[in-house]
């Protein structure tokens, strides 16, 4: 990792956000019974956890925890419902409930998430740079155009942070291993700034051509060389003149090119190939490595001035290994874009989800996205199951978790013993990534840790009593 910079990993805690801002989660069965919730819902609704998950949605309107429930409205009507729940401490929550079926079209749950409502004004605060932070953050967690998925507290970190260095113009260096979503983020700090209005120019420096890369990058005037167009042609990070010029795998970016990159950062100006006049130019430079820069340039691989003049703002994408809380949510993300892509209906069960909490994801959020591609375009098939086994090489790899009791038609039980049951396999993986501290466990969970203790002991105790 780089030193000298100020890097964020995705560990650390924004002190000044306002925890308000974190999601409410939580899963019921077709009834309205909850089934599983994080501790952010028990204390917005106003119930303590191991009373929570023994409620009906129906109870908490009729205690006057809440005043309306889209999870009833999206159960009654099978589709996803939205609107504005407020709570017994007057708290205005934005509310989706999204309904999830088996292959057959059958009602298995439902999962609901809420944020404050970004509409309604927000109580000023003694930090008068509060208020704008809170906006910017509202505006880039719930309305912002690329929906990024953020149900870990790493993810949610690091979009807190990024909305904050979004409103500078200072370089931001990008590190993650490939298919983390760099591209993504880049994007999303793109669209939170000043320059939103201007060109997004992404270039990507493995895929440019040696003899080509300076034409392309910089422009050429007519005559430049043979074979240049007759009236020239602008270059990519003239393009980006006014908004934010995103290289990726700056690492592979050749070290000619690299000095004359520098160039560019220190002067802001740009000059074409065949021409004698430099052109002022102004953009927000974003990069983006799977590489270590810092070692890059003790091997001499990088230009030490260059990585200097970068490191200035680093973020750290963490794999999807490290955030199976995003796993669901991101195949689900997935499933909906494909669905309306490829004209279909395709759901997502249970054991798919749980196989997809247990793999590793080498490939990350890339390789997720493909493997709920093909399971989408299983389902054109007439057999999908020897399709996904010809086309997936995830299936190959994947443990394949005890499922038992949905895979056999003969042992279909009550949908609560199914929900608790896929409880215990999901807790069982959070453990394993965590290196079963419970602690870790606990927070990535988004219960409290007593509860996570009382969970286990429950599990144990019900094995015990089928022995």
């Amino acid at each position: 990792m780089p030193q000298n910079s100020i890097c964020f990993m995705p560990q650390e805690v924004d002190k000044s956000a306002n925890l308000t801002k974190e999601k409410i989660i939580f899963v019921t069965d077709k009834k309205g019974y909850l089934l599983l919730c994080n501790t952010k819902a028990a204390l917005t609704i106003g119930v303590p956890m191991e009373q929570l998950l023994h409620l009906n949605m129906r109870e908490l309107i009729r205690n006057g925890n809440i005043n309306t429930s889209y999870t009833l409205q999206a159960a009654e009507n099978q589709r996803i419902e939205r609107g504005l729940v407020t709570t017994k401490f007057e708290a205005e929550l934005l509310a989706i409930s999204t309904p999830v079926f088996d292959n057959k079209g059958e009602l298995l749950y439902l999962l609901t998430s809420c944020v404050p409502n970004p509409s309604r004004k927000v109580t000023p605060s003694n930090n008068p740079g509060l208020k704008s932070v809170q906006t910017g953050t509202f505006r880039g967690l719930v309305l912002a155009p690329e929906n990024i998925v953020a149900e870990s507290s790493a993810m949610k970190t690091i979009l807190r942070i990024a909305s904050t260095v979004s409103q500078t113009d200072s370089p931001i260096v990008l590190y993650g291993e490939s298919g983390t979503g760099k591209e993504v983020l880049a994007q999303y700090i793109h669209r939170q700034s000043k320059r939103s209005a201007r060109a997004f120019i992404a270039i990507n420096c493995a895929a440019l051509s040696e003899s080509l890369a300076e034409a392309e990058l910089f422009g050429y005037d007519k005559g430049a060389f043979t074979g240049a167009q007759a009236q020239g042609k602008i270059g990519l990070i003239e393009a980006a003149d006014g908004g934010t010029l995103f290289l990726d795998e700056i690492a592979e970016l050749p070290l000619a090119l690299q000095a004359k990159l520098l160039r560019v950062l220190e002067a802001g100006e740009i000059r074409r190939v065949g021409s004698c006049v430099n052109r002022t130019i102004d953009f927000r430079l974003i990069a983006a490595t799977n590489k270590n820069l810092k070692q890059m340039t003790e091997e001499g691989t990088f230009r030490q001035d260059l990585f200097y003049r970068l490191n200035v703002l680093n973020l750290v994408l963490p794999p999807l290994r490290e955030r199976p809380e995003d796993i669901t949510m991101l195949a689900l993300k997935f499933l909906k874009n494909f669905n309306i892509k490829y004209n279909l209906n395709t759901n997502l069960d249970i054991n798919t989800l749980t196989t997809f909490q247990q793999y590793s994801w080498p490939g990350n959020v890339r390789e997720l996205r493909n493997e709920v591609e093909k399971y989408v375009i299983s389902n054109i098939q007439d057999n999908s199951n020897q399709f996904l086994a010809a086309m997936s090489g995830m299936a190959k790899q994947i443990s394949q978790p005890n499922c038992d009791y949905i895979d056999s038609q003969e042992n279909y039980g009550p949908l609560k013993q199914a929900m608790r049951q896929f409880e215990e396999q999901y807790i069982d993986s959070v453990l394993r990534v965590c290196n079963f501290q419970m602690g870790k466990a606990a927070e990535r969970l988004g219960i409290c840790r007593t509860v996570l203790y009382r969970k286990m002991k429950a599990f144990s105790e019900a094995k015990r009593t089928h022995l």
